[in-house]
């Protein structure tokens, strides 16, 4: 499986946010955990995602690839639950 999205306008500040964020809401794990570029894991009763990603700050994109999911989780709550911790983030960032 191989799923990839680009977020752009990303600043360090909000990808430190989003980092932060989803390992409070969500228990995701980065490694590194303070890396621009690297894996990250998430899981929970029966469900796991598995992604790379790719933050470039002189450039603002963020990327991540889906490299596992199971079955359960659709595509879409993924890139959806990330767009809403990037939107929370730029909120609180500024």
């Amino acid at each position: 499986m191989s799923d990839s999205k680009t977020f752009h306008g990303v600043t360090q500040a909000i990808f430190d946010c989003v980092k932060t964020t989803s390992a409070q809401q969500h228990g995701t794990v980065y490694n590194p955990a303070n890396g621009n570029s690297g894996t990250s894991k998430t899981t929970g009763t029966g469900w796991e995602v598995d992604m790379t990603f790719n933050f470039d700050p002189s450039s603002g994109d963020l990327a991540y690839t889906i490299t596992y999911k199971t079955w359960i989780v659709p595509v879409s709550s993924v890139w959806d639950g990330i767009s809403d911790t990037i939107n929370l983030c730029r909120k609180q960032c500024g």
